[in-house]
């Protein structure tokens, strides 16, 4: 590896934090990963973030009209909306730009620098913005198109110093505690919000994959610059290696995985309570709780990802670990997956299981789901296939030739690390 190119674009010596990438190069320190060696903890966390994904998406293809809940939906909507709604997203954003970092890093291990990495990116974001594209015509939900979107916008995070990184962080957090609050405080949107007033579904694919794009370029459009705080976070931790060496850094993990999951409770049941119809405060009260909701929610996708570090610092991780961890490299797979499964299960075109199902229904079929996923990415763990759509993405955006290098699989092909 040469020496850091000396340029206007190169942070002082004192300054430049140990793995901070800089245009003109991209010093490795620490080294690369030795090929075919694969960091548990990013794994164990986009496994079970599925798991909480599959829960926040599955109740939104229930279509009952002027739906009653019950006592027991209105709890399955309180957990919900305490421990999943605002969290799960936090922690995909957090390990998403961790993965850059791990992508950038093997890519510069091998003589790669920035010039030849940023393109590279963007091609990998456009790609992930057309996946997303085509998976939201299933739920009208998506997150692989905002990877994809920032990608094409913000790749640029990964040579600013740790000072912009931290200022970018905070600024974005206080911008969303303002975009939650007006939005929680739109009559238009607060009922949706409550996830009980639910529509009519539509008989007619063609129609129903009309209004989910519509509802995919306004969620992009509106939500794709919130993957910032947890980006950002997640350059930052990945610099100091914190997920690959967990034992170097218990005191900071385990501070963080209990401020950041009792704020998330602590500040997440006003809302919960709101959503689940236990509570009706008015309008501005509602709003207040909907923002708190949200900025919590960070510190809890951050605290649960710092609680899977601690999770993961073992010597050899048992055969549950290892199932979660084989589903977490192939989450993108069973990303998609467990979308088809819920369209299958509940779509008026299939079964129309979703005019006859409630909240407590959903969360059980999307735990199944999981399960479902588990045992299959497991299937493919011992059969040392990676998963179809990882496959496929590799393909579009390297060509036929893997940059991996030859006997393993980098931490970084998995595109919910590079992009998820």
């Amino acid at each position: 590896m040469t020496a850091t190119v000396r340029s206007k674009n190169v942070l002082p010596k004192a300054a430049r934090p140990k793995n901070v990438l800089t245009k003109a190069a991209l010093p490795i320190r620490p080294a690369a990963a030795p090929p075919g060696e694969r960091t548990l903890a990013p794994d164990l966390g986009r496994g079970f973030m599925l798991l909480a994904i599959a829960l926040a998406h599955a109740h939104l293809v229930l279509y009952v009209a002027d739906y009653r809940p019950t006592a027991v939906d209105q709890a399955a909507v309180l957990i919900r909306e305490l421990l999943v709604d605002d969290r799960a997203r936090p922690m995909f954003f957090l390990l998403f730009g961790y993965g850059l970092v791990q992508l950038t890093t093997r890519l510069a291990s091998r003589g790669a620098e920035w010039t030849a990495i940023r393109p590279l990116l963007r091609r990998r974001g456009w790609w992930l913005l057309l996946f997303g594209f085509a998976h939201a015509a299933v739920i009208g939900v998506d997150i692989v198109s905002v990877y994809g979107f920032a990608l094409l916008c913000f790749a640029g995070l990964l040579v600013r110093s740790d000072r912009v990184l931290v200022h970018v962080a905070a600024w974005t957090t206080l911008a969303l505690a303002a975009f939650f609050l007006a939005l929680s405080a739109s009559e238009a949107t607060s009922n949706a919000l409550m996830g009980f007033d639910l529509t009519a579904g539509s008989t007619d694919p063609a129609e129903m994959a009309s209004w989910r794009f519509g509802s995919w370029a306004f969620v992009l459009i509106a939500f794709g610059w919130q993957v910032l705080p947890a980006m950002t976070l997640g350059i930052w931790a990945a610099r100091r290696r914190i997920l690959e060496s967990p034992g170097r850094h218990l005191p900071l993990l385990r501070r963080t995985a209990a401020t950041g999951i009792g704020l998330a409770v602590a500040g997440g049941l006003p809302w919960a309570l709101v959503s689940s119809r236990l509570i009706e405060p008015g309008t501005l009260t509602s709003a207040s709780f909907g923002a708190v909701h949200a900025v919590t929610g960070l510190a809890g996708g951050v605290g649960a990802i710092a609680l899977i570090a601690l999770v993961a610092d073992r010597k050899a991780p048992g055969r549950f670990a290892t199932a979660v961890a084989a589903l977490g490299q192939r989450s993108l797979t069973f990303y998609m997956f467990q979308s088809v499964v819920f369209l299958a299960v509940f779509a008026p075109f299939t079964t129309g299981l979703g005019a006859r199902t409630g909240f407590l229904g959903a969360a059980l079929a999307a735990v199944a789901t999981w399960l479902l996923s588990l045992a299959l990415a497991d299937a493919m763990r011992r059969r040392a296939y990676r998963g179809p759509a990882e496959i496929l993405l590799r393909r579009l955006t390297y060509g036929r030739v893997s940059p991996a290098p030859h006997g393993g699989t980098s931490s970084a092909t998995n595109p919910t690390e590079g992009a998820s």
